[in-house]
């Protein structure tokens, strides 16, 4: 009987690693305003996972969006919704974050500084599309730094931007990131969390889920879920600025 529950258990430890990979988790805390969240990207085997929360004061529930970049269909991001099991897609075309959504990036080294207990390359980058330029603090302190920079996450542009700042010797994993909104106000990203993990090689998978056109969540302020999950990093910081504007408005 001993033997039997030892064969089971092994058995039972080798079926959870053979659909678990060894790969890279970032976690950001992200903060404007009121308005704080998290990020969190799990990437594996040239796939990623990016889980994004944001809190809100004038919302009852925190506004979620959970995306999919995979390396079998590199041009394309699959927007989940966990609730109903339906995704969307989105083809990224010429805004593909892998070539840098907005262009070309200007980067321009402005010092060292100590950033969250990580010594630090400080940079200004702007891109060459919109002119929108943001400040980002890289450091190789990190370990095994080389390995997080392949992470695709919208918030974090993509290789390209990567390839600019290497252009510049500015190489290492982002622990800060700071961004004007478009209507005014600053967003801050912190990176809180860098590691290698086993991941579940599933929570890549679309499989139990059904394509749709668009999403069945409720709509947050008269704007639907599955639009804001669609919204590119922009236009996401623009309606999350002008909900911001919009509450403080409501406490006068």
């Amino acid at each position: 009987m001993k033997k039997s529950l030892l064969f089971i258990a092994a058995f039972a430890l080798f079926a959870a690693n053979a659909f678990a990979r060894e790969g890279m988790y970032l976690e950001f805390k992200m903060t404007g305003g009121k308005i704080s969240g998290t990020s969190k990207s799990y990437s594996c085997n040239g796939n990623t996972r990016s889980e994004t929360s944001f809190i809100n004061p004038m919302m009852k529930t925190p506004m979620t969006s959970v995306s999919l970049m995979l390396k079998d269909a590199p041009d394309i991001i699959y927007t989940l919704n966990e609730e109903d099991k339906t995704y969307t897609e989105r083809q990224t075309g010429k805004n593909d974050i892998r070539k840098g959504e907005e262009g070309e990036y200007e980067v321009t080294i402005v010092g060292k500084e100590q950033i969250n207990n990580y010594s630090c390359i400080h940079v200004k980058v702007r891109s060459g599309a919109s002119q929108r330029e943001r400040d980002i603090w890289v450091s190789k302190d990190v370990a095994g730094w080389a390995n997080y920079i392949s992470i695709r996450n919208a918030y974090l542009a993509g290789s390209r931007l990567y390839d600019a700042l290497k252009a510049k010797g500015a190489e290492g994993c982002i622990i800060r990131l700071t961004t004007e909104g478009t209507n005014g106000g600053m967003m801050q990203m912190d990176l809180v969390k860098a590691e290698k993990k086993d991941i579940d090689e599933s929570i890549f998978s679309l499989s139990g889920y059904t394509k749709t056109a668009t999403s069945q969540r409720p709509a947050y302020d008269g704007v639907d879920a599955g639009q804001i999950q669609k919204m590119t990093p922009e236009e996401r910081q623009k309606y999350i600025q002008e909900m911001k504007e919009k509450y403080q408005q409501q406490q006068h």
